[in-house]
């Protein structure tokens, strides 16, 4: 009895060791890495709840005027109606020659530029460079961007909460939203053709978008500044990218500039292997701000790839 007593005991130490280590060693594998476990389909459809509005909200679309000189399109100026009442003004720019035709589209999503919004250097180069291509291109400004910047607007250098970025980013992805909505009004856009291109912090938000919408067939996340948001607090985990990039269905291009601040690299190549679907990821040896000039080859082929061909 001693002795069956002894290794009955032995047994159980020897369990207890192998228990905790395995524990200690899944604890360490979560804390090393960059990106945090995307919450279950039930609490996913909870966040999802944050995006999502009346459907049969009126448009009220606004039309201030063109521009259709010294450019491949014709530039308007234009709003249409978000939730809660907000409005949001947009650049829709029409490619010149395609009269009759059923064209893909793309919406620009614009980077944390303090107050420029749709008028950033990034977004205004890209407009053209569609355009020739073929692609009806929206771009409107942000929740708190551009001509809707309040007084303080979203600055980077301000301490913010989780409340705060759980509420911009449901508005601003819902005004996205909404602007799909409004494409597809348009007689020159092809429904089954819509892509979103967003930029550093237009990265961070089509993530989300990208997963929000199942309009979206095709995404581009250049240089995505994910690292805003690694929380999965209750109100985290409604902008964490960790919980989105499982959940896109779209074709996904990533791009990455090596030079960029590391934390926010190593989460893109992170996220990136989390999305299920066709996807590709490419580096550049370069820093955050990636020249649309001189950086446009693979997007406009990819994209060229993914929504220029119609469905069959």
């Amino acid at each position: 009895m001693r002795l069956a007593f002894h290794y009955s005991e032995t047994f159980i130490l020897v369990w207890l060791l192998t228990f905790f280590s395995d524990s200690l060693d899944a604890q360490t594998r979560q804390s090393s890495s960059p990106i945090e476990a995307a919450v279950d389909d039930s609490e996913f459809a909870r966040i999802l709840e944050y995006y999502r509005y009346d459907p049969d909200l009126p448009l009220d679309p606004v039309y201030y005027g063109q521009w259709p000189w010294r450019a491949p399109h014709t530039l308007y100026k234009v709003s249409y109606r978000s939730a809660r009442e907000l409005r949001v003004p947009a650049y829709l720019a029409i490619p010149k020659n395609k009269e009759g035709q059923k064209l893909p589209a793309v919406i620009i999503i614009h980077g944390w530029n303090l107050f420029w919004g749709k008028n950033e250097d990034w977004v205004q180069a890209w407009i053209p460079l569609l355009t020739s291509a073929g692609y009806v291109v929206l771009a409107p400004d942000n929740f708190l961007y551009g001509e809707r910047k309040i007084e303080g607007g979203f600055d980077s250098s301000r301490e913010r909460g989780p409340y705060y970025y759980r509420d911009w980013m449901s508005q601003t992805v819902v005004d996205l939203k909404r602007g799909i909505d409004y494409l597809l009004t348009r007689p020159e856009v092809d429904p089954e053709r819509i892509a979103i291109f967003g930029g550093s912090l237009g990265g961070w938000i089509g993530s989300i978008m990208a997963a929000a919408d199942s309009r979206v067939k095709a995404a581009v996340l250049s240089v995505p500044a994910t690292e805003f948001a690694a929380e999965q607090t209750p109100a985290g985990q409604v902008v964490n990218s960790s919980n989105f990039f499982p959940r896109i269905a779209c074709s996904l291009l990533v791009i990455i500039a090596r030079r960029d601040v590391p934390k926010r690299n190593e989460r893109a190549r992170a996220l990136f292997e989390l999305a299920p679907g066709h996807k590709k990821l490419i580096e550049y040896d370069e820093e955050h701000f990636l020249p649309p000039e001189k950086y446009n080859r693979d997007i406009l082929d990819w994209l060229d790839q993914n929504l220029q061909k119609k469905s069959p």
